[in-house]
């Protein structure tokens, strides 16, 4: 089990970077920019390529038809891998790259720098998928996002809980990064206030992957239903720590970055089989775009981020369209929007609160089987 490393996650992201092509027979109108701001290298680079995937594949279907106010709308990155480089990244994208409105993805605790870069500009900055509920508790006016928050992964965490209590003793594993952090804070307030407050509750840093004597109080507690918030590496290294102790709770739930990776699946094996996550809806209720995926990459989905990333986007270059190529009007057409559950291609609705928070989006109770992941009963 020590073969399962860092190097299988940075091996595994492989960035495409092709945008569309500028029509060669007459001249092109200019192409409205938009900036992605994503970590394209380090821990979390398989995530934040997962997302500029379903980012570009949302351009491509803007552009199979109309485009962006007539023109191909150009697609332009930066890594923001490293809270210092996120805010130099966005302001990248504004000023050499003239992006007029940045989609941000792939990590809570880059998106924190990279959305106070864009409010420093007045540039509206559209988180679409990191869920840390502090991202949008800063009063900015230039800041929505689209996907849940980690308020909602607690929600269903604890119904999960709640459901297969019954004579189980309840852990909870956490890493005490940005995201693990806060599903940390919102999943024991829940669970407290269900009257379910775990047995035992153990954090770790961010950057803790060998998890062999945490397994072992966690065995020796006895603990049968065991949460655990984690990123890629930190999903490995308890799966090894679970194998040399010899141990595995009745039930395991699983929720951050790592949890609804196919990667995860892949390295863990049959291990993994049976493991429950909480996660944004996957691609089951959504083939076309399934299709489209393996058709611009040649492989399966690796995970939902990449269809809650098309979902966002789509809507913002949609919308950004609609208000002729307009980044501010855009903004505050999104803002205003109120759409029913379903009406996006994941399945959730639009309806901004006060904060800047889409109140239609979800996450559900997912299990693996066999390597895919399925919809599970709450």
């Amino acid at each position: 089990m020590r073969s399962l490393s860092r190097r299988w996650f940075l091996g595994a992201a492989t960035l495409c970077l092709a945008g569309p092509a500028r029509a060669a027979t007459q001249p092109a109108k200019p192409k409205p920019v938009v900036g992605a701001a994503l970590p394209l290298t380090g821990d979390l680079s398989l995530v934040g390529d997962e997302c500029w995937r379903g980012i570009q594949l949302a351009a491509d279907a803007v552009n199979a038809a109309a485009g962006v106010a007539g023109a191909p709308v150009a697609l332009v990155s930066a890594d923001t891998a490293g809270q210092d480089q996120a805010g130099a990244a966005v302001n990248g994208l504004i000023g050499a790259q003239h992006s007029g409105l940045i989609l941000g993805a792939g990590s809570s605790a880059f998106s924190y720098g990279a959305s106070a870069a864009a409010e420093l500009a007045q540039i509206p900055y559209i988180e679409l998928d990191a869920p840390a509920d502090g991202i949008t508790a800063r009063g900015f006016k230039f800041l929505l996002r689209i996907g849940p928050t980690t308020a909602m992964i607690a929600a269903v965490a604890a119904s999960a809980i709640q459901a297969r209590a019954a004579g189980q003793k309840i852990g909870f594993l956490f890493n005490t990064g940005a995201t693990g952090g806060a599903i940390a804070a919102a999943a024991l307030a829940a669970l407290n206030a269900a009257k379910l407050p775990p047995y035992l509750a153990i954090g770790y840093p961010e950057d803790e992957t060998d998890l062999y004597n945490t397994a072992g109080r966690l065995k020796r507690a006895g603990v049968t239903l065991l949460l655990h918030a984690a990123g890629p590496l930190d999903v490995l290294g308890l799966f090894e720590a679970m194998a040399e102790q010899g141990w595995r709770p009745q039930t395991l739930i699983g929720c951050g970055d790592g949890y609804a990776l196919r990667e995860s699946a892949a390295a863990i094996g049959p291990a993994f089989d049976g493991t429950l996550a909480i996660a944004a809806p996957g691609y089951r209720a959504a083939p076309a775009i399934a299709d489209a995926y393996m058709a611009r990459y040649g492989m399966k989905p690796r995970a939902p981020d990449s269809l809650t990333a098309y979902a966002g986007a789509r809507l913002v270059l949609a919308t950004l369209n609609q208000e002729g190529g307009d980044a501010a009007k855009c903004f505050a057409a999104l803002g205003q929007m109120n759409l029913p559950r379903g009406a996006l291609a994941n399945g959730f609705g639009v309806a901004f609160d006060h904060t800047g928070q889409n109140t239609g989006s979800f996450v559900t109770l997912q299990r693996w089987r066999g390597q895919e992941l399925m919809p599970e009963p709450a």
